[in-house]
């Protein structure tokens, strides 16, 4: 049975970021979805501040394709990103944490790479890699902090062949770091490690949500609910393919 169902509560902040009008919260779709995710859970209400919708869209890939060319084994399963269908996720992190189902890779070098809003690449990582399940790829020291309330996009690719880039199986989506405000920062004070998870997703933190509720699972194994609840949390934002898959570990 869910232990949860949560109210998420969302303070956006429409401020003028360019001239063009500002587009409606593309946070809003997973949110009300989580709406039946979590009130068994008697945790304050909380609210997320600073959050700027990004304009001109979000195209991200949270599926990669078919492999081309043989280069990559093939599997019914494909390299999935775990975003939220708005493909856009809220941390609080200046080093955010990503997590992805990983398809056999044959051991071929898994890479993440963080673009700012230009483009630019502001930090790539390569991993070599022959686990096949839901894996966590932290965002590593010497990769640069994600500015307060600036959006970045963030891929994790296997390198199907090193000579020919198209080949690649790639997925990923875009990851904007908000302010910490003062009445979430009072409430984890308050709020007991088997909680947090729940009070993140009140806040409308993807990242944290998941992390948090990862590390739950792994420090209870036996624990049929925090399951449960990890599974529903997928469902909910169309990740129903890998909500049963297991962890795996960290890249």
């Amino acid at each position: 049975m869910l232990r949860l169902k949560f109210a998420v509560m969302l303070g956006v902040c429409a401020g003028a970021l360019v001239t063009t009008p500002v587009q409606a919260n593309p946070l809003q779709a997973w949110t009300g979805r989580l709406l039946d995710w979590g009130q068994k859970r008697p945790v304050a209400t909380v609210t997320t501040v600073g959050f700027i919708p990004p304009t001109g869209g979000l195209p991200a890939n949270r599926e990669g394709g078919s492999a081309r060319g043989g280069m990559c084994p093939n599997s019914p399963q494909r390299l999935t990103a775990l975003l939220p269908s708005s493909s856009l996720g809220l941390t609080i992190a200046a080093r955010p944490s990503f997590f992805a189902y990983l398809p056999p890779t044959g051991g071929r070098p898994v890479e993440l790479m963080l673009q700012n809003a230009q483009g630019e690449v502001l930090h790539l990582s390569s991993f070599q890699t022959n686990k096949v399940g839901l894996v966590r790829v932290d965002l590593p020291n010497n990769a640069p902090e994600l500015t307060v309330g600036d959006t970045y996009r963030w891929y994790l690719s296997i390198i199907c062949d090193p000579n020919d880039s198209s080949a690649s199986l790639h997925v990923g989506g875009w990851v904007q770091r908000v302010a910490l405000s003062d009445n979430l920062r009072q409430q984890l004070v308050k709020t007991p490690v088997a909680d947090r998870p729940y009070l993140y997703a009140k806040a409308g933190l993807w990242h944290e949500t998941l992390v948090s509720l990862m590390e739950l699972r792994q420090s209870q194994p036996g624990n049929a609910s925090l399951q449960t609840d990890w599974t529903s949390l997928l469902k909910f934002e169309g990740l129903e393919q890998v909500a049963q898959e297991p962890f795996v570990g960290n890249l």
